[in-house]
């Protein structure tokens, strides 16, 4: 039985079930099947939404509506807000960027496919399984393009959102059914209309859903923006701007989406305004929040100050997030900066640190501090704000980005303030993988290289002037502080006194009659303590050694060994634990077993220093050959350091003051030439003519026709990038000889060059064809002098890795040759890739009448099928030109001819086409075979390939790869063509190149 109550809700139910319009669709059919048959047993049975013609009463309306709605609108509506929570979470806005303008990216939701899809799937289920005529069905499909949507599908979402927008537009029942949606809504009015009105009672707005149709041509504006088609996306929204339709509850929808189209194409100003208006369509405080803080990035951009601080105000006081917190407090400071009210940005940094200080923001101590030092920066107070980046970097435990912009600030105030020891240390400790240094690593690398030399120099001439200080001391002195500083360090490393170098107590003899004897043999024990316990202090430190390893005498070394362990790489984990036994126990990085400091050379190699009084006593220069031997790495140094300032950093003030100091210290040094033409270059760099003209004459009148007065005469000497083009010409010429073989002209015209103009004008092809002949007659040493002078002064040219490879192979020549003397090997043939023969083709019998050439039918042994023809090459039929034959379709040679090369490089070109083909076709046998037409053009040929077709591909390959194979090679010195064997040998007997090209330029549309 129904309890009166039951019945009542019952009534009231079926009631208002009665009151909304039906908006039935005769005109929409539904195939859900396509051309495909249902199963035999399925073939009589009707879907529910294909029985739409079906009486809709109030009991079956009932029913479909709260299925549809609980058991599958309910649950997909559910996934589809998971997948953007999810999205959302994952997304890391950077708050010191412009934000994206949806606190989510599609890319992280179309990731989410699977999710997505279940989502289609039971809208698509909720729809075919129940009544077409349900309230449901047009929310159904709204699901559906939205997944779509989500899913970067755009295609299909506007589908199904044009799908929407057609199909379910309200009709009466006598409306005509070929309407046209979009139409003028009233006869003669002119106004026209794309939404439909909505008229629901309460309890429709109560109960269910409002129709989507008018929501879909929101997310269909969407859809045509992220698509990049604005100008179907501004059409849409001029006419629902204007559309009297348009349901008030989606004008903050149609703002958003205005908003989001100015924002798509950076027209930021107009963004702002509308996204004002779209406030209060965020669906969480923190989303509004988050538009809070984005409205006022675009405001501070269109420099409209009043509203950008309005609203980092208004972010700061509603958001959730305690970094957006900062960045919107931050950000409102620099508001006040512009406004010229520096005691407003003060504050600001006062706010920020007493937010430091709370445990709520314990976490975000290295942004709070970061922040501090930006708005330090912007007083400025430079000494505070070093101060702030510190301590960022200190409290940072794994903020990546933040640690790299700190450090990244700290490097670039040290560099501007000349500190480049401390600079290099900042650079050094950023971590270049972090992509938000992917614009900037490239300078910064090149930067830290700079001041890793420069710092190397600036450290030896330090270290010896400390060394020259102890020397200067008085004997006791020095050893008293010797013996100090070797008892601190060995302290620090938990090491046992230097008993060998402390040297003896001295004796004292006192005169104290009262004094009681010493008793010789009286136990050393004071007492219990274990610390007076000689055998338990022992084995305390020995396992607390070993447990974990050597520690500096600091305060919290455990939380601070802690902290770094965090933002240690896994490499650097792995190489500390690696060979212990107790995963605890980390060796210290920077001393070996024996607890030696061990520091890296200019090499790189790690060398110890040994901390002990007579390791450090030997360094001490106090004898008269030592001290000039200290003085001469100090000149060195300076003298190698003033030219890294003048070329590298081109800080020609800091230039200056080091040549003057090397002047000062050593003035009869043996670089005053170079010295004076430096000087002479960085005054000319600052303005400063009188001075230059000063070092000038001093260069030219004291030490005329040395390599500095040359390079005054001819300034272009001065800078190494600039070319002169009568030098050039002059090194073009030795190049020409030395690849011609004129080694002994060659050698002696660079030896004049050089001694005018230095190393400036020499070229990577120079000095590697140098060093090819050196290797020729076994000068090794002379060959790798050239070969690093190639790696020091082209470290971009491609000859760069393969001096290195030949300087490394060079270091282990007689080793290889005498394994390769007494190897032997027989290699099965099948295993032999490349195979090259110096022999020459021998010469064949031709004909002298060039009319009845009949060229010989040879079987070729070797022809390269491997090398598929290529169809887009057009071979001409046969042809006959003079003495020369073309038939495209017999086997064909591949042939580099070289103009005037010795024979040395020939070979160097053989081997480079090896590694080539060896690399590029590993999987073919080309073979290699030397010929020539005359005693200046000799040939290299390649294998026979099958027919033109085949060798045309090959030769495309090889003449692209050439110029890097062979970059040391002019290119004026060879080229390619094809060739086959018969004409090979007319060439060889009538030398007419030229004709022979001719030939095949006529038939291959002038490709050679």
């Amino acid at each position: 039985m129904l309890t009166p109550k039951l019945k009542l809700i019952l009534f009231f139910f079926f009631f208002f079930s009665f009151t909304g319009e039906l908006f039935a669709q005769p005109t929409w059919t539904l195939d859900p099947f396509g051309k495909e048959k249902k199963p035999a047993q399925y073939e009589e049975k009707l879907l529910a939404s294909e029985k739409t013609d079906k009486k809709l009463t109030t009991f079956r309306k009932v029913i479909q509506n709260n299925v549809t709605h609980y058991n599958y609108y309910f649950n997909a509506n559910n996934k589809l807000n998971g997948v953007l929570e999810r999205a959302k979470l994952s997304q890391k806005d950077d708050y010191a960027q412009l934000l994206s303008f949806y606190p989510y990216s599609l890319d992280n939701t179309a990731q989410q496919k699977t999710e997505l899809d279940s989502v289609i799937y039971k809208s698509t289920a909720g729809i075919l399984l129940h009544d077409l005529r349900t309230d449901w069905v047009d929310n159904m499909y709204l699901l559906i393009g939205k997944a779509y949507y989500f899913r970067k599908q755009f295609d299909s979402a506007a589908l199904t959102f044009q799908f929407i927008n057609y199909n379910l537009f309200p009709r009466k029942k006598n409306e005509d059914d070929a309407r046209i949606v979009g139409t003028n809504n009233e006869t003669g009015t002119g106004a026209l209309s794309i939404a439909n009105k909505e008229k629901r009672n309460i309890v429709q707005k109560v109960l269910t859903l409002p129709p989507s149709r008018n929501d879909a041509l929101i997310w269909l504006t969407r859809t045509f923006i992220d698509q990049q088609e604005y100008g179907d996306a501004a059409g849409l929204i001029n006419i629902l701007q204007h559309d009297q339709n348009l349901p008030q509850r989606l004008k903050n929808d149609l703002e958003e989406v205005t908003a989001y189209w100015f924002f798509s194409q950076n027209n930021l100003d107009s963004s702002a305004i509308h996204l004002q208006r779209a406030l209060t369509n965020a669906d969480t405080k923190q989303d509004k929040s988050r538009w809070e803080f984005l409205l006022a990035q675009l405001y501070e951009i269109n420099g409209d100050f009043d509203n950008a601080s309005k609203y980092y105000s208004k972010a700061a006081n509603h958001t959730t997030d305690p970094v957006m917190d900062i960045f919107a407090r931050l950000n409102d400071a620099k508001m006040m900066r512009n406004s010229g009210n520096l005691k407003e940005t003060q504050s600001s940094i006062n706010t920020l640190l007493k937010m430091a200080r709370k445990d709520k923001y314990e976490n975000y101590r290295d942004i709070i501090y970061y922040s501090t030092g930006q708005l330090s920066m912007q007083l400025p107070d430079t000494a505070n704000a070093i101060v702030s980046y510190k301590k960022s970097t200190f409290y940072n435990t794994g903020n990546v980005p933040y640690k790299n912009r700190s450090f990244l600030q700290l490097a670039d105030i040290a560099y501007e303030r000349k500190q480049y020891v401390d600079a290099h240390s900042y650079y050094d400790s950023l971590d270049l993988t972090d992509k938000s240094l992917e614009d900037k690593a490239a300078d910064i690398t090149d930067r830290k290289e700079s001041l890793a030399r420069i710092v190397e120099k600036i450290n030896e001439v330090s270290r010896q002037d400390s060394l020259q200080a102890l020397a200067a001391m008085s004997p006791s002195d020095r050893d008293a502080l010797i013996k100090k500083m070797v008892r601190k360090y060995r302290k620090s490393q938990g090491l046992k006194e230097d008993e060998n170098g402390m040297g003896s107590l001295p004796i004292t003899f006192t005169n104290d009659k009262n004094a009681t004897p010493t008793d010789l043999f009286e136990s050393s024990s004071k007492g219990d303590w274990y610390f007076y316990n000689s055998s338990a202090k022992s084995k305390g430190f020995t396992d607390f050694k070993r447990r974990w390893g050597k520690r500096t005498n600091v305060d919290n070394w455990q939380r601070k060994t802690a902290a770094e362990a965090v933002v240690t790489t896994p490499n650097d984990i792995t190489a500390g634990i690696s060979n212990n036994d107790d995963p605890d126990k980390v060796p210290a990085k920077d001393t070996d077993a024996n607890g030696n400091a061990l520091v890296k050379t200019s090499t790189g190699a790690a060398q110890v220093v040994e901390y002990s009084y007579d390791a450090l006593m030997a360094d001490i220069p106090l004898t008269p050959e030592q001290m000039d031997s200290s003085n001469r790495v100090i000149a060195d140094n300076l003298f190698a350091l003033a030219k890294l300032f003048q070329n590298e950093l081109l800080d020609y003030g800091e230039a200056i003051n080091t040549y003057n100091e090397y002047l000062r210290r050593f003035p009869i040094g043996g670089n005053e030439a170079e010295i004076y033409l430096g000087l002479y270059y960085c005054y000319s760099k600052i303005g400063d003519a009188t001075r230059a003209t000063y070092y000038k004459n001093q260069v030219t009148t004291k030490y005329a026709g040395s390599t500095a007065a040359n390079k005054i005469l001819n300034p272009s000497l001065l800078d190494p990038n600039k070319k002169n083009p009568e030098v050039t010409a002059r090194y073009e010429a030795i190049y020409n000889m030395f690849i011609e073989g004129k080694f002994t002209e060659a050698t002696e015209a660079k030896k004049k060059a050089d001694s005018v103009y230095g190393s400036n004008y020499w070229s990577p092809q120079l000095l590697y064809i140098d060093a090819v002949h050196h290797i020729r007659d076994r000068n090794d040493s002379a060959a790798i002098v050239a070969l690093n002078d190639l790696q020091q002064l082209y470290p971009a040219s491609p000859l760069k890795e393969k001096a290195a490879t030949m300087v490394e192979v060079l270091g282990r020549r007689a080793e290889i040759e005498k394994y390769l003397t007494d190897l032997n090997v027989t290699r099965a043939e099948e295993d032999k890739m490349i195979f090259v023969d110096d022999k020459p083709v021998a010469n064949k019998p031709v004909d002298s009448k060039p009319v009845t050439v009949v060229p010989k039918v040879v079987v070729q042994p070797n022809i390269q099928p491997g090398i598929l023809k290529d169809s887009s090459i057009k071979v001409a039929p046969r042809f006959v030109k003079g003495s020369f034959t073309l038939d495209p379709n017999k086997p064909q040679y591949v042939v580099m001819i070289l103009d005037k090369v010795d024979g040395v490089y020939i070979n160097e070109a053989k081997n480079a086409i090896n590694r080539f083909n060896h690399e590029s076709y590993y999987t073919q046998n080309i073979v290699i075979t030397r010929d020539a037409i005359d005693g200046e053009k000799t040939l290299l040929l390649f294998s026979p390939f099958e027919d033109a077709a085949a060798a045309i591909k090959y030769y495309d390959k090889i003449k692209k790869a050439a110029p890097s194979e062979m970059s040391w090679l002019p290119p004026n010195k060879y080229s390619f063509l094809i060739i086959s064997d018969d004409n090979l040998q007319v060439l060889k007997t009538n030398k007419d190149l030229p004709g022979y090209k001719a030939l095949l330029n006529s038939n291959f549309d002038n490709k050679f």
